[in-house]
């Protein structure tokens, strides 16, 4: 069972940016992909699809969540592909995505604690893929 960060109501979403500032300014660039203007959070799966397809091994599992290596991802793309969540994307050649703040000194995700609507939430499932 992997945590991971959803939205309770997407309708609620003012698309007001804060989340993805708040997670820029902890991890030096935002990790939160928007689609149509909402945030979209990795789902954290246990048999993590985009881990499975790098070919140059730079996701790797820590904690049961999928972290990018910066150093060894080439950015070519497959991850992304194959995200059934479509949350990974790529900048400056190299992937990104949610890790819910494990590598920073946050105890709540920095976007949770960021949204003013309070409307993200932390959820572990244990069929959530």
């Amino acid at each position: 069972m992997s945590p991971f960060i959803t939205i309770k109501n997407p309708l609620k979403c003012y698309k007001c940016n804060l989340c993805l500032k708040k997670c820029k300014e902890i991890h030096g660039s935002s990790r939160i992909k928007k689609i149509d203007g909402i945030p979209v959070f990795c789902k954290q799966c246990k048999d993590a699809p985009c881990e499975k397809v790098c070919k140059v091994n730079a996701i790797t599992l820590k904690n049961n969540v999928p972290v990018v290596n910066d150093e060894l991802c080439v950015g070519c793309n497959m991850c992304v592909e194959v995200c059934p969540e479509k949350s990974i994307f790529i900048k400056d050649i190299t992937a990104h995505k949610c890790t819910l703040c494990m590598d920073s000194q946050q105890i709540t995700p920095a976007c949770i604690a960021a949204c003013p609507d309070k409307i993200l939430v932390v959820k572990c499932e244990e069929d959530h893929e």
